[in-house]
């Protein structure tokens, strides 16, 4: 019986920028709390903002998430590199180091180009 085993998550960089709405609370700046800062009334303000376009984050039960920055990225652990994970047990296997497919695939024809360089 093969085990089934998968990286807990795979992080992909997007390229370019996107459209993040940002809320702010409605403030009265006129009017200030006890420790000086303006006095809260209540609901937001929306703004849509350019940024950079984040990262994909993607798990081996299908679902993925979009997160906007970097410090979301490293609270969430996702800057680290994935542990392997038993799918049937949920149990930890190992530390990943770069197993991606693509990578691996990259990996693979740079070699190939490269041996054939050194043989000419």
């Amino acid at each position: 019986m093969t085990e089934n085993i998968k990286p807990r998550f795979e992080v992909h960089k997007m390229e370019g920028k996107g459209i993040r709405r940002v809320a702010t609370p409605k403030v009265d700046p006129k009017r200030k709390d006890k420790d000086g800062h303006a006095l809260l009334l209540g609901g937001f303000t929306y703004e849509d903002k350019e940024v950079n376009a984040g990262w994909m984050v993607y798990f081996p039960s299908g679902a993925s998430i979009h997160v906007w920055t970097q410090e979301e990225m490293e609270r969430q652990g996702f800057m680290a590199d994935p542990h392997l994970v038993n799918m049937e047990t949920g149990d930890e296997v190992a530390p990943m180091v770069n197993t991606s497919l693509k990578a691996r695939s990259e990996q693979m024809s740079t070699r190939s180009r490269t041996s054939k360089v050194a043989q000419i």
